[in-house]
């Protein structure tokens, strides 16, 4: 007697082959949600920039405030 549909053997029970694929299927599914809700729950690009240009121009003004001072007690 042939199976019902291809996802069952003869014997009527779900294909191990299938079931192992699916269980793939449902890992790759899960792992793709959550790199979208990572995406999804990062700072916008605007915020980013805005961090880093704040960050470069406290590194440049600690700079050169301690040249200065260093030129300062020669």
């Amino acid at each position: 007697m042939a199976p019902e549909n291809k996802t069952q053997n003869t014997n009527g029970k779900p294909c191990q082959n299938h079931e192992v694929r699916i269980g793939h299927l449902e890992i790759n599914t899960e792992k793709q949600w959550a790199a979208i809700e990572k995406l999804q729950n990062r700072l916008p690009v605007w915020a980013t920039l805005v961090i880093s240009l704040l960050t470069f121009l406290l590194g440049a003004a600690i700079t050169y405030a301690s040249l200065a001072a260093r030129l300062a007690i020669k």
